[in-house]
């Protein structure tokens, strides 16, 4: 499975990646929401999942949500990779289109069972 790894941090985007590729998958690497959306456009339907991080610079996570919210450019379930626990920030990715959150840090084996819930 494809899956698009949205964060600023390579070495954030390194470690995901190497669990992806333990697991089976294959990580995308995308800086910011606005390259998400560029790396969205020029794979398609081939992104199976979108691991999207909050903060980041340019696009943040959430301004990614609202934009595939309005415009429906992304049509793989997307789970938030964020340090924000905040219930009111949790609840505001839900309601812009998110799927789920994972919080960081995480372990391998959380990160295979938030993807079986959410792709099976």
């Amino acid at each position: 499975m494809k899956i698009l790894i949205v964060d600023d941090s390579k070495p954030i985007f390194m470690m995901v990646s190497q669990m992806l590729e333990e697991l089976g998958h294959e990580g995308i690497w995308a800086e910011n929401g606005e390259d998400a959306v560029n790396k969205v456009n020029e794979h398609g339907s081939a992104i199976e999942l979108v691991l999207l991080d909050w903060n980041m610079p340019v696009m943040d996570g959430l301004e990614f949500l609202k934009k595939n919210g309005a415009e429906n450019f992304c049509k793989a379930p997307i789970v938030m990779m964020t340090t924000e626990n905040k219930p009111e920030k949790i609840q505001e990715a839900l309601k812009n289109g998110a799927m789920d959150y994972i919080m960081k840090p995480f372990t391998a084996d959380i990160l295979e069972n938030k993807i079986e819930m959410v792709c099976d």
